[in-house]
This record gives C-alpha cells, structure tokens and sequence, in this order.
C-alpha cells in the first residue's frame, strides 16, 4: 500500500511539474513573440494608469501590475507596488517600460538602478489635478512609442479623442445643477473631504457645483467640525456601492444631525467605480456627479 501511495506521488509531483513547465513555456513563448512584434511589454504601478491603458485597448502588452489594479485582466502578474515591489518578478517579467505616480519620498533608487541596467523606461507623472490626467494622455504615447512613429500616430490619436471626451464631461451640458455649497466627503469620523488640488473638487467645479471645502488637498474632519461647516449638500465617494443605496445610510451619527444637507434630503452617493482613480475613467465618473447635481437642483426639500 506505502508502494502504490509513493507511486502515485511521484506521477502526481511529474504531472505538476508538466503542466508548470508548459504555462512558463507558453507565457515565455507570448513574451518572446510580443517583443518580436515590437510591441511594448509594460508594468503599471498605478491603478489609476492601468484604468487609463484600458481606453488606450493595451491590457495585452501589460505584464505587470499591482495587486489593486483592478480595471485589468486579474491574471496579470502581480509585482508589488511602489512602496514593496518585487524586484524578483519584476525581473522575470522583463518589461519594456514601467509607469508609475511618484511618491512624495521619489522613485526608488533601486528600481532607478534596474531600469537603468536593463534598459527599462520609465514613465512618471503626478496625478492630482485633472491637468495633471490631461498630461498623462497626451504624453503616454510618447513613452510608449518613441521610436515606432506608426503606434505612436495611432495612440496620439487616441490621446487626443480622449482628452476631447474628458474635457467634453467635464461641462453642465446646459442642464440646470445646483450650485449650494456641497460637501463631497468618504469615510467616516474623521470624515475624509475633498478640496482645492485635488480632481474631484476640479471636477465638481468644472461641472457647476460649489464645494464648502476651502483647505487645500484631503482635509481630515470630525462630525463636529462637518456640523461647523454645515453644507447644504453632501456628496458621498462610494465605488462599488449598489445603485439606489440609501445616502443616510451611510452617514452614521451625521445622519441625526441638523446640517441643512441632512434636513433638506439633498445627500447623494457616487457609486462608479473609477470614482478615486485619477484616470480616464473620470468621463463616466463626471457623468454621474452631473446626474447627482441635476437631482440636487430638482429636489424639493
């Protein structure tokens, strides 16, 4: 019986080892023909840039990614993220180009070291503001294509259709909004809010709105401080979140409080997905807060 169990064993361990050697025969296989090609072969560091590459139609040349890069096939090998990257993966994917936001600290200086070894390039951009994602559309297929001027006639292309959607959203469309002082706000206690700097308060502005937050950046405030402030309407950033949930619901303690947002009912919830991602999806983000504004402007306390 110990004979036949070790048998098995052993056919098991040889079946595993076939199968393992075949998936990185066939991933080596794809990454040699994709070079041949000539294509791009990239890691992105940033969700925000992988939602981007999306609308640029490049999940097939990304070879990387981080674990919340989550706007992109899933089976993409993970290689950390800028603050624990794995170097080890990053190696055996071998990319071409790596993109990435830099942190406040500066791009690591190993990853500086590799890229340099290895001829990687490596694309940065700050993405705070929506010039800032402007910026980034119009220069990735500069990155990505500095010496095949056919791709990068095409990705300009893109470039340029994308940034007309963008600015196009970003518009009233001439719908009547509202235009009360609004808090646009996630979390709870402290309440995380949105203010000048930062592209959902660009956004909400471009679009028609006021926003009550006048301290730069993502303020930190406790529910005395929101009741202090008393805006008019509340805004909540909630990706994901099911369409028609209830805003009161999600408020906590705000929700028995005697801000006029609260008392007039005008609360809503931003549910797309993209709604924190500095990227290209912000077109079908600044359609829902449209939406949102317009609703504010119709409802009757």
């Amino acid at each position: 019986m110990g004979q036949i169990g070790f048998n098995v064993s052993l056919r098991s361990l040889w079946l595993c080892f076939l199968v393992f050697s075949g998936c990185r025969e066939s991933s080596e296989s794809q990454s040699t023909a994709t070079q041949e090609l000539g294509f791009p072969r990239i890691v992105s560091l940033s969700p925000a840039i992988s939602r981007t590459l999306v609308d640029f139609d490049l999940e097939d040349q990304m070879v990387g990614r981080t674990p919340y890069c989550e706007s992109i096939p899933q089976d993409i090998p993970i290689v950390g993220d800028l603050y624990n990257l794995d170097y080890e993966m990053l190696i055996r994917v071998n990319p071409t180009h790596i993109l990435l936001q830099p942190p406040s600290s500066g791009i690591d200086s190993t990853l500086m070291k590799l890229a340099e070894e290895r001829n990687w390039s490596i694309g940065s951009w700050m993405m705070d503001t929506i010039d800032d994602i402007e910026q980034m559309v119009r220069e990735l297929p500069g990155v990505l294509y500095e010496h095949d001027q056919e791709r990068f006639s095409e990705a300009a292309s893109r470039a340029a259709r994308l940034t007309n959607e963008l600015a196009s959203s970003l518009s009233p469309e001439g719908k009547h909004v509202y235009r009360g002082r609004t808090l646009i706000m996630s979390g709870l206690d402290p309440v995380l809010a949105y203010g000048p700097g930062t592209f959902l308060y660009e956004m909400y502005r471009s679009l028609g709105g006021a926003n009550v937050v006048e301290t730069e950046g993502y303020p930190m405030y406790s529910l005395e401080d929101v009741v202090r402030l008393n805006p008019e309407a509340i805004v909540i950033i909630k990706p994901f979140a099911e369409a028609g949930v209830d805003p009161l619901s999600l408020l906590g303690a705000l929700s028995e409080t005697p801000i006029k947002a609260v008392q007039s009912g005008r609360l809503g919830v931003l549910t797309h997905p993209d709604a924190l991602l500095p990227s290209t999806g912000l077109i079908g983000v600044a359609t829902e807060m449209r939406e949102i504004l317009v609703s504010f402007a119709t409802h009757q306390p």
